[in-house]
């Protein structure tokens, strides 16, 4: 958790986020705790290379969310259907898990998240 400047813009890609979310969504599947528990010790340590990919992996998602649906979602009345003005699932996810440790009180709702983030850091297998 040193100091200084940490570059993650060049490995921390959209593929590279979507093949992280999903090794975390086949380690819940297969109950693999320890995968989840190494991104909990990485959000609750507030580490900073942690808390940098976690916030690109957030404004990467961001970014494809609102490249996909960001006008639907902006033009979405009250009367229109909720899928209209939602934000993608993942998206909510990685924004809400990165708020989360940026405030300094991570949630365990949020371990899955935390354990593709320490994936992409190399700190999770």
């Amino acid at each position: 958790m040193g100091a200084g400047h940490i570059e993650v813009e060049n490995f921390i890609t959209p593929k590279a986020v979507e093949w992280a979310y999903g090794r975390c969504m086949r380690a819940q599947e297969r109950r693999d705790q320890s995968f989840a528990d190494i991104g909990w010790r990485a959000a609750t340590a507030r580490d900073d290379r942690f808390l940098k990919v976690l916030e690109q992996s957030a404004e990467i998602l961001h970014a494809a969310s609102e490249a996909q649906t960001g006008q639907t979602r902006r033009m979405a009345t009250v009367s229109d259907n909720y899928s209209n003005s939602a934000e993608h699932t993942e998206t909510g996810l990685f924004k809400g898990a990165y708020q989360s440790v940026d405030m300094g009180e991570p949630h365990r709702a949020y371990e899955w998240i935390y354990g593709a983030v320490a994936l992409l850091c190399g700190y999770n297998t």
